[in-house]
């Protein structure tokens, strides 16, 4: 864990920036997941700065988005202190609440733009998950979205205690959890070893990216890639969510996450196989002419 990458000193001034890992992060996967988007938009035929633009707003839009859902999930955390609502830095991003803000000005921007719909979302999903992986990195880095405890798995890893610039107890999210519920002691250093589910989440999504990416070549239409996420992503976030050590469970048996993911695989999923068979009964048609 490193939840400050690095500090920039502030010349003439005994201070410093903090650079956190968090921030800095979701700074390389905006990067990188534009690059690849402006990349797969020319193989398309969609003016590449036309998708760079509609980064810069989805990128604003699924933060706002994934913050309130965080907030508004553990707002028994914020309520005494509303401020800390702003501290994005600090990490807490719930992505469906993301996904779906960035859907709405998603769907803004190319109605104004006059863009084809399902082939930008086509283009822009493989990046999505490739932003969603190295976002992992950094959830890794501050030490939020932790896993369940695991005692005996070789690598689990544990999180330490952390103090502020006063020299106050902060954190990590880890350690102060496994406090709370009176699993650790204050004085221990460290927290009890739990999954790296940050780690298996970014192997999955990188593995999500590549899937995406090669399914391109077999689409049969606009919005199968976006199907494709669809049915794919909740079946990795529900696993993810079931070795998650930071959710509070609904009905006893499943987070908001999994309730989520079990309601739009079943939709994408519905979708994609009424294309297919749409698809292929107009394969006669197309072909005479």
């Amino acid at each position: 864990m490193r939840r400050i990458l690095f500090e920039i000193p502030i010349p003439f001034f005994s201070q410093s920036i903090p650079i956190y890992s968090y921030g800095f992060m979701l700074m390389v996967a905006f990067l990188v997941s534009i690059a690849v988007a402006r990349w797969r938009a020319k193989k398309e035929d969609i003016d590449p700065n036309a998708i760079t633009d509609l980064g810069i707003y989805l990128i604003f839009a699924g933060i706002a988005g994934a913050r309130l859902f965080f907030v508004i999930q553990f707002y028994e955390d914020y309520k005494n202190n509303l401020l800390n609502i702003f501290k994005i830095y600090e990490g807490g991003l719930v992505y469906y609440g993301g996904l779906f803000a960035a859907i709405i000005m998603l769907l803004v921007f190319v109605r104004k733009r006059k863009l084809p719909v399902l082939k930008v979302i086509d283009i822009i999903v493989p990046s999505t998950a490739l932003g969603l992986a190295f976002g992992r990195i950094g959830c890794f880095l501050n030490g939020c979205c932790f896993g369940k405890i695991s005692l005996s798995l070789p690598w689990a890893v544990c999180f330490p205690r952390t103090v502020d610039s006063q020299g106050m107890v902060d954190g990590s999210p880890v350690f102060i959890y496994h406090y709370q519920h009176g699993l650790i002691l204050f004085s221990d250093l460290h927290s009890l070893p739990v999954h790296p589910a940050q780690l298996y989440a970014f192997f999955s999504n990188i593995a999500l990216f590549f899937i995406l990416n090669s399914f391109f070549k077999f689409r049969k239409r606009n919005g199968e890639i976006l199907l494709l996420f669809g049915m794919v992503y909740p079946i990795i976030r529900f696993c993810m969510e079931a070795l998650r050590g930071d959710n509070q469970l609904y009905f006893n048996s499943f987070t908001i996450a999994q309730i989520i993911s079990i309601i739009l695989f079943v939709v994408s999923t519905t979708i994609f196989v009424l294309f297919r068979i749409k698809t292929s009964k107009n394969i006669p048609h197309i072909s005479s002419l």
